[in-house]
């Protein structure tokens, strides 16, 4: 078949394809990508996604209003649409400590731009719950608009307390038996599958037709090598229609389901007067892009190239890491007694689990134990240079020899590291500390870094570049024995109190399920 309209400057030949509305991304972290929008808009075309939905609370943690009004500058500049939710808690509970707090009256000048929706995820569901009035105040300003939900494993009477502040959905559901019961009460779940978080085998089955003006697919976290190498929207679209769904209903978790969630009427069918987003693709089972429109013009065919992008000449103010002066010798650990609480790390989850376990102690200290699968963690203040860290024991890396670092590290983005000795720890904070941040190992004494000169979360370099280096660090982490397969988004969980159930902050060992610090 041939389509065209009267007048049509061009005809595109979709003989033995498919023409779908172009697909929405639901809610994603776009700053995870680590690249700038005019590095990154290209990659999401070719995978058929023409809008997305973010949440800028990564880059609101680490530059405050000013970098987020430095970031909504730059996406005005591509031909993508990126629509913003508003990031209703930063930071994202009181046990975080990162660049800023975004207040009320922030959030009421937020509400005014062009690109802004509604409400980001809520993630401090003890304060909904209680009626805080500071939360009550940030939710009221976005009446009428789509706020979104963080609630993982809320069920019962709390959960409609939560929902009945006028919450709408969740993209942290993780069992069948939570979905089921939040769909019962009307709730709109995001179903995720990230580059660490992938939920959306465990949720196949709520993927029927009772449910189907509810759900959603969405990435939450998605590293730009995923990006680039694996695809986006398309890859879950064609992963349900694998497991059976039928490739209409799989495709409205893509496009008129979220088109209706966040009141973007103007793209939610492929209709004469709507926004002329299309994407022509073949075999549903193995999705492959021939062709994206954009507003009704030709933005990506099959074969184009996504990687590369002009070299911006923007740059935020300074944004350098102001970490306090450590020695190697401070990040010993002196034993107290026998057993260590250790949080678990589970391949494919940013659940955590609260471990005991037997500690390994040398003259009095306490060592790394690889029989065990027990080596550091370490997050460091690197806004204010405050000298108090946090440091615990970690399940789940089978690292052996080396440690790997980040300034990416939910939400306050703090300086985090994992590692087994405290040469290759230190190499990895001095490297951090001394490119601005960004992502860097170290094994040996031998380092690799990736610099992220934006804020300490976002590098400098084009696609290509950065899926470059990203797969050079990667080899020298597999290298120590890191089997998970993606430890550098892995690790930036560790520090994220809103998620159970066990997080690293820089004042100590957090449970999330009981709000305390333990030991």
């Amino acid at each position: 078949m041939a389509f065209s309209g009267h007048g049509a400057r061009e005809v595109i030949d979709a003989e033995g394809c498919y023409v779908s509305c172009g697909f929405i991304e639901s809610h994603l972290h776009v700053e995870g990508l680590h690249l700038l929008p005019e590095h990154y808009f290209r990659a999401f075309l070719a995978h058929g996604t023409t809008t997305v939905v973010t949440d800028l609370h990564e880059i609101a943690n680490a530059g405050g209003m000013r970098g987020l009004r430095w970031y909504l500058s730059l996406i005005d500049e591509v031909p993508l649409d990126l629509f913003v939710m508003a990031p209703s808690c930063v930071p994202s509970s009181p046990h975080e400590c990162g660049a800023a707090t975004i207040g009320a009256g922030d959030l009421r000048r937020l509400r005014g731009m062009r690109r802004v929706i509604g409400l980001g995820e809520v993630m401090d569901m003890r304060a909904v719950i209680r009626r805080q009035k500071a939360i009550m105040r940030k939710i009221a300003l976005f009446e009428g608009k789509p706020v979104d939900g963080h609630a993982p494993g809320l069920t019962g009477d709390d959960l409609d307390l939560y929902m009945s502040a006028g919450i709408h959905s969740d993209h942290e559901t993780t069992s069948l038996r939570e979905g089921r019961e939040k769909l019962k009460r009307g709730m709109h779940l995001f179903l995720r599958q990230g580059s660490v978080a992938r939920d959306l085998d465990t949720l196949l089955p709520l993927v029927r037709p009772a449910n189907m003006d509810n759900l959603s697919l969405c990435s939450d976290d998605l590293s730009g090598r995923d990006l680039f190498e694996s695809g986006h929207l398309d890859r879950l679209v064609s992963r349900l229609v694998q497991a059976k769904v039928p490739l209409f209903r799989a495709l409205r978790l893509v496009t008129r389901n979220p088109a209706v969630y966040f009141n973007l009427s103007d793209r939610n069918a492929p209709v004469p007067g709507r926004t002329a987003d299309l994407v022509i693709f073949d075999n549903p089972t193995e999705m492959r892009i021939k062709a994206t429109v954009k507003n009704g013009k030709v933005v990506y065919r099959e074969g184009d190239g996504i990687g590369a992008g002009r070299k911006t000449g923007a740059a935020p103010a300074h944004s350098g890491l102001n970490v306090a002066p450590f020695h190697k010798e401070d990040l010993r650990r002196k034993a107290t007694g026998e057993e260590r609480r250790a949080i678990g790390v589970r391949e494919g989850a940013i659940v955590t689990d609260d471990l005991t376990l037997d500690a390994r102690t040398e003259d009095g200290y306490l060592v790394a134990d690889h029989e065990r699968d027990l080596v550091f963690a370490y997050v460091f203040d690197r806004y204010r240079a405050d000298a108090a860290y946090g440091s615990c024991l970690v399940h789940g890396f089978a690292l052996r020899g080396g440690a790997l670092g980040t300034t990416y590290s939910h939400d306050s983005h703090n300086l985090l590291i994992v590692g087994d000795n405290s040469e290759d720890i230190y190499g990895v904070f001095r490297l951090l500390k001394e490119r601005g941040g960004g992502m860097a190992a170290s094994c040996g004494g031998s380092g690799l870094v990736i610099p992220m000169p934006y804020y300490g979360i976002i590098s400098h370099l084009d696609g290509r570049e950065l899926v470059e280096k990203e797969r050079e660090l990667d080899g020298m982490v597999r290298k120590m024995g890191v089997s998970l397969s993606n430890p550098f988004f892995q690790m930036s969980f560790l520090s994220l109190p809103v998620i159970p159930t066990l997080r690293l902050t820089t004042k100590g060992l957090f449970h999330v399920g009981t709000g305390r610090y333990v030991d």
